[in-house]
């Protein structure tokens, strides 16, 4: 009986140590398998035997029966799967904000000598030069030029940050393909696991399979995982289960009027929370959808910002430099078949230098469609230079050398862009020369009524529109009333117009009166809104860049730190998880000497056998 449970024992043992080099050979060829986790026999003693006896006091007690292998087990630190997964989804939002960022430098390409900081530079200083050569006309030709140059680059900036928040808009979409391919496939594991779980086998594989599905899912979007019965994983996205069990919900996109989409649940249409990973990183980047349910979210909007203030700086210089260069006088504005404006030479050309939309008030796109107007770009004499009139009606020269209104435009560089609230009169039909033009002016206050301000008779003719309206600047500036109410009042011509403006909000208009007609009530028009305010456009676009750099500077460096943290995690994992050709040889060397020696052991129990069976009862014959 004993020779018997040898031979099984024998048998075990070259069965086990056989699977055990199986389960090495296995390892050895998953070595470079991403995903892979080292397995190892669970090497077990088999249930002992009682040897019976003549006598209950001189037997040997229990017989071991051998060896086996009780399971197959994958070493695995669920702990650090918990914490590498977390640390992907911040290492992926992170990576794809120092991505987007790194394209935004290289579109905005500051500092440099081509970036539009310098373009502004030069098309400030061309109306500076301007205004030391009032007639020249390559001056003028320069301006022209320059401003351009200028235009073509707001509209080539706003143009590839527009480029890239359709590509990372197209991505959200490929994004949320990964995900819903990720989660059917995890879904089909979890069935294909279930089936082999419940059978009493490991499904390691297939587990392994399964796992690298979730790191890579983990990249993409914050998941919380959940272990559940008989081998399965829950994964929750937000406030939804993604997949639970053999079932999972799909994700899908709901696209604005813009064709931006916003992450929905393809069941119920509503709004998905992304909370983290690349696709948080891109909503952030790129910025929400005009959905009202999209409306509350807190993202960072880098993209739709980077627009805004570009829009912002586009419409400051536009609205800025038309206004002055429509109180201004042209070489172009006198009495010949080329005076377009108004045939009245004591009146501003009013015309503007740059293309103004046909509905301000609500236009946006400004950086897109800045563009030089079409006449001064055929005709740069059309540049509204000089403050006063340059010709009488006989056409004889009265104010050549005037650059005072260049010069003021050039000043707008370094203007600090104060918010005003503004008033205009009705179109003027006055003539000059005037010396008659005298009256009050009841100017509003919010707080404290009425201020009378008396606009006396002139020593002199008024010549022109702009002469009258510096007589007014005067007077107003040296009112005592105005000035114990800290109010200061800007009057400046549009055409045949008066605009009077200030940045105080006390101010709210002027009465009308008979002698300067009716005037339109001051408001925060197209002329405030949305642009750059209490500081120079210079300093307002040198301390964008910079805010991109920062932000790119501090996604750089998270990113270096993630790296280095996913890697030390990951190095934890491998010294438990992944192969070692060095520990499996020595393995494979120990099963391998085990397995011969089980065979030896069989030999060894035969040759009893044989000694028992072919030589026992021959003593005697």
């Amino acid at each position: 009986m004993t020779a018997f449970l040898g031979l099984e024992i024998g048998k075990r043992s070259i069965i086990t140590h056989q699977t055990a080099l199986e389960v090495t050979g296995h390892n050895i060829a998953n070595a470079s398998t991403e995903g892979y986790t080292r397995q190892v026999p669970n090497i077990v003693t088999t249930r002992p035997w009682h040897a019976p006896v003549l006598t209950g006091n001189t037997g040997v007690g229990q017989l071991g029966t051998g060896v086996n292998v009780d399971e197959i087990q994958r070493l695995r630190d669920s702990f650090l799967d918990s914490q590498i997964r977390t640390e992907s989804q911040t290492s992926g939002y992170w990576s794809m904000i120092q991505d987007s960022l790194s394209k935004i430098e290289v579109i905005l390409n500051e500092p440099s000598d081509d970036g539009l900081r310098s373009v502004m530079d030069q098309f400030w200083q061309s109306w500076q030069d301007l205004s030391a050569n009032p007639e020249s006309e390559s001056s003028r030709s320069v301006v022209a030029q320059r401003g351009m140059a200028m235009a073509e680059g707001f509209n080539h900036i706003y143009t590839q940050l527009t480029d890239l928040r359709d590509d990372l808009n197209a991505t959200v979409k490929i994004k949320v393909d990964q995900i819903n391919s990720i989660a059917r496939q995890v879904a089909d594991l979890n069935q294909q696991i279930l089936s082999i779980t419940i059978s009493g086998q490991q499904p390691n594989d297939l587990i392994d399979k399964r796992d690298l599905l979730i790191d890579q899912i983990s990249q993409i979007a914050e998941v919380k995982t959940v272990n559940d019965k008989n081998g399965l994983i829950a994964l929750q996205l937000g406030d939804r289960m993604l997949v639970q069990g053999v079932d999972y919900n799909e994700l899908g996109t709901m696209q604005d009027q813009n064709g931006m989409h916003m992450v929905v649940w393809n069941d119920t249409q509503s709004k998905a929370q992304i909370n983290n990973g690349e696709l948080k990183g891109i909503l952030d980047v790129r910025g929400k959808t005009k959905l009202d349910q999209d409306k509350n979210s807190s993202y960072k909007e880098i993209v739709p910002n980077m627009l805004d203030k570009l829009n912002a700086m586009a419409k400051t210089i536009i609205i800025k430099t038309n206004d002055i260069h429509r109180g201004g006088y042209s070489l172009n504005n006198k009495e010949d078949d080329s005076a377009t404006a108004y045939p009245e030479l004591s009146y501003p050309d009013g015309t503007d230098f740059f293309d103004m939309p046909e509905d301000p008030d609500t236009y946006q796109e400004w950086a897109l469609s800045m563009k030089v107007d079409d006449e001064i770009q055929d005709d740069p004499k059309a540049i509204a230079a000089a403050s006063h009139m340059t010709w009488d009606s006989t056409g004889e020269k009265v104010n050549f050398g005037d650059g005072s209104n260049a010069l003021a435009i050039a000043q707008l560089k370094q203007s600090l862009n104060s918010l005003a609230f503004r008033t205009e009169t009705d179109d003027l039909t006055l003539t000059f020369p005037n010396n008659t033009l005298s009256g009050d002016l009841e100017i509003n206050l919010s707080v404290g009524g009425l201020i009378t301000v008396n606009i006396a008779p002139p020593a002199n003719k008024y010549t022109d529109l702009s002469d009258f309206a510096e007589a007014i600047q005067n007077t107003l500036n040296n009112n005592s009333d105005l000035q114990k109410n800290d109010l200061t009042i800007q009057v400046s011509c549009d055409g045949n117009k008066l605009i009077f403006s200030s940045d105080n909000n006390k101010f709210q208009g002027i009465t009308d009166n008979t002698w300067l007609g009716n005037f339109n009530n001051p408001d925060y028009s197209h002329q405030n809104s949305d642009m750059v305010n209490s500081v120079s456009v210079d300093d307002y676009w040198r301390s964008a860049a910079a805010d991109i750099g920062v932000v790119s500077q501090e996604s750089q460096r998270m990113v270096s730190n993630q790296e280095e943290l996913l890697n030390q995690l990951e190095t934890k994992r491998q010294s438990t998880s992944g192969v070692s050709l060095d520990e499996e040889m020595t393995n494979m060397i120990k099963f391998q000497h085990a397995y011969n020696a089980a065979a030896r052991f069989i030999t060894t129990i035969d040759e009893e056998l044989q000694t028992i069976i072919s030589n026992m009862g021959l003593v005697g014959k």
